[in-house]
């Protein structure tokens, strides 16, 4: 079992944020009309007249256009709309004018990561850090963000940084010891309980401290704090099946099944549950049961290589030996295909050090291998289609590895910028342009393809277009002179007259 993320970024609050900001604007000496107008909105948005205060800000920003505090201010306000988009271009106008602004970098990042654009989120939160180092609460979601990305060790010092910067606060605390739990199971026990301690007195924290304390070894304590989660939170599905795996460890067969059976009616698409339940059932020799349970886990979930072999035994237990013989046979198919995975997981990290050593030719060949080892790993056709175009190989076999990532995964943003690359780099400017395009819409913190589509959007005369893109570049890269260079370029072109 893994442990669960139990936090998720956390916004400023706009009234307070709003409140924050408002501070300057009313200091401002002497107050010009745009000052007044933005005022008002800020007291709108504080009374939650979220349209009031948005035509307030717009009204400020069409008399002072260079007004960051009201493009933040806007930002706030169609955030708190969850107007996303409407809420970047706000946050990334302000901080074209004031790249020092730190709320607005902070605000950008959460609609990188709501947007869907987790390695935007990333990047800019390590700006924030980076210009923050005493910001509590920045170290914090950094730390949540690299987390999901399975960046285990630089998530643990950014959480470590935000208990140290708030040593007080028990959500730190708790999610540091979630992260702590896949690197250091005794100091993961030592913080989980600090952060019920501290007032974390909740069901995620001690299925948390539960989950810790099981992989510790420790079943009769987990027993006792995934008990007490459900006490808390009887609902709580997952700690219903964790609490069934430690009954289950603890040889309390009867309170197992009864545990996971819960959780299935909580959660019934919950593979691992309708699993562990089977392999329950199996230890009570109930085979009729287990194997209902066991046939709609791997309905569930197909992969699921341990419901596969529990279910082999419980058809064997029941006398259909061609149903346990084609079931160990599956078993063993999937089981070489997670080692076919690995293995071309580790040809993909080798091919990327031969094409940086000027091997490329050894990289296409270990390439090929770990396709043929794992027809399905994306990865390794992304990587083929990076060394292909990149050693001077024909564009369309480039094209088309690229394309296969897409067909494997459609959510792969980068690919679209890879083909954008290549298309552009073989001429073919008019058929890149799209795909810079669905690059950047789905994933619009992504500088490289911002830049890229904003260079093809002035080649063609897409003024606005190229302005949007290059305005969103120098907000996340202040000091990019081109991108600097081509929205004035762009800017200028909007503003001259028609001929």
């Amino acid at each position: 079992m893994s442990l669960r993320p139990a936090l998720i970024l956390q916004c400023i609050p706009i009234v307070i944020a709003v409140m924050l900001m408002a501070r300057a604007a009313f200091s401002a000496e002497p107050p010009d009309d745009a000052a007044s107008y933005d005022q008002r909105g800020v007291k709108l948005a504080q009374r939650g007249d979220l349209s009031g205060a948005i035509e307030q800000f717009q009204t400020a920003l069409r008399l002072r256009p260079d007004y960051a505090e009201a493009w933040y201010h806007l930002g706030l306000a169609y955030d708190q709309a969850r107007k996303t988009d409407e809420a970047m271009a706000g946050f990334v106008e302000a901080l074209r004018l004031q790249p020092g602004y730190l709320e607005a970098r902070y605000m950008l990042a959460d609609c990188c990561r709501k947007r869907g654009d987790f390695g935007g989120e990333l990047a800019v939160l390590a700006q924030v850090v980076a210009q923050a180092p005493q910001f509590a609460e920045a170290h914090y979601n950094y730390g949540l963000a690299l987390k999901n990305h399975d960046k285990i060790e630089p998530a643990v010092q950014e959480l470590r940084a935000a208990v140290r910067l708030s040593p007080g606060n028990s959500n730190y605390m708790l999610a540091l010891g979630i992260a702590l739990a896949e690197v250091d199971r005794n100091a993961a026990v030592a913080m989980l309980r600090d952060a019920v301690k501290h007032g974390a007195d909740t069901a995620d924290a001690h299925y948390n401290l539960g989950l810790a304390l099981g992989t510790y070894g420790d079943d009769a304590s987990a027993e006792r704090e995934l008990s007490k989660a459900l006490e808390l939170d009887p609902k709580y599905a997952s700690a219903s099946r964790a609490l069934g795996v430690t009954l289950l460890h603890e040889g309390k067969l009867e309170q197992a099944a009864s545990a996971l059976r819960r959780a299935l009616e909580l959660a019934p698409s919950d593979a691992e549950a309708a699993n562990n339940l089977g392999a329950v059932q199996l230890r009570l020799k109930d085979y009729r049961g287990a194997i209902d349970t066991l046939e709609r886990a791997v309905a569930l979930n197909p992969s699921l290589i341990k419901a596969h072999a529990s279910l082999a035994q419980a058809y064997q237990h029941a006398g259909r030996t061609a149903d346990a013989q084609h079931e160990s046979e599956r078993v063993a198919s999937l089981t070489a295909q997670q080692r076919n995975r690995g293995r071309a997981m580790i040809d993909v990290q080798s091919a990327s050090e031969q094409f940086k050593a000027g091997r490329s030719a050894d990289a296409l060949a270990t390439l090929r291998d770990a396709i043929e080892a794992s027809p399905e790993f994306a990865d390794a056709y992304l990587e083929l289609g990076r060394v292909t175009r990149d050693s001077g190989g024909d564009a369309s076999a480039a094209v088309t590895a690229f394309r296969r990532v897409l067909s494997l995964d459609p959510e792969r943003a980068g690919a679209h910028y890879e083909i954008g690359v290549t298309l552009e780099q073989a001429g073919h400017k008019t058929e890149a342009f799209p795909e810079y395009q669905i690059a950047v819409e789905m994933a619009p913190c992504n500088v490289d393809a911002k830049k890229a589509l904003g260079r093809l959007a002035l080649d063609a005369g897409k003024w606005s277009v190229a302005a949007a893109q290059f305005r969103g570049v120098i907000a996340l890269r202040p000091h990019d002179v081109d991108a600097k260079n081509g929205f004035d370029r762009a800017a200028a072109q909007q503003s001259a007259p028609p001929r």
